[in-house]
């Protein structure tokens, strides 16, 4: 396995991992008119650098929300266009645990017969995990402009079960954020 489609592995089962708790942040063009969004088509984009089994569960974890908000896949002439990107970073983890004990027989007030004795130990260990950031795009088909913007963000779990439902349970957090709150 190439070197892109193990990172982008690592990246995805990161991202959802069920495990962390995803984070999630939305932006939006404050002047952009949701209510007339009803067609998308997905952009013609660079290939992301993971498998086609991820692929393939984020563009259905991404349709499906789409289809859940309204909006329905075209061939041509779509309101917006959707891409994704994905991203992953190397965390390192350094836990220390202590422990210790002390005797002390004698009296605190006497110099000469207050006595002590201790010993502890302390224990390292150092954990690497892979945090993976998924982002999602829409963007306005006549204008070309980004209208909307979704991220995700997680550590990768490697059960493949559990970073499908991961995928799907943090598209769904990001579109529980569209289309955004009517303008006051």
């Amino acid at each position: 396995m190439n070197n892109y489609l193990r990172i982008g592995s690592i990246l995805f089962l990161l991202l959802f991992s069920s495990a962390c708790d995803l984070k999630t942040t939305v932006d939006y063009d404050r002047n952009a008119d949701f209510s007339a969004v009803k067609t998308y088509a997905w952009a013609e984009q660079e290939q992301a650098e993971i498998n086609d089994l991820n692929q393939k569960r984020i563009v259905s974890a991404v349709e499906s929300q789409l289809a859940l908000k309204g909006l329905k896949a075209v061939d041509s002439d779509p309101d917006v266009y959707v891409a994704y990107f994905t991203d992953d970073d190397e965390q390192v983890v350094v836990d220390t645990t202590h422990m210790g004990y002390g005797y002390g027989p004698g009296m605190y007030w006497d110099p000469f017969w207050g006595g002590g004795m201790g010993m502890s130990t302390s224990t390292s260990r150092v954990r690497t995990y892979t945090q993976g950031t998924l982002v999602v795009d829409l963007y306005h088909a006549d204008e070309k402009q980004l209208v909307w913007r979704g991220v995700v963000t997680a550590t990768v779990n490697e059960d493949p079960r559990k970073l499908e439902k991961q995928i799907n349970k943090g598209v769904a957090k990001l579109f529980k954020k569209y289309p955004p709150a009517e303008k006051s």
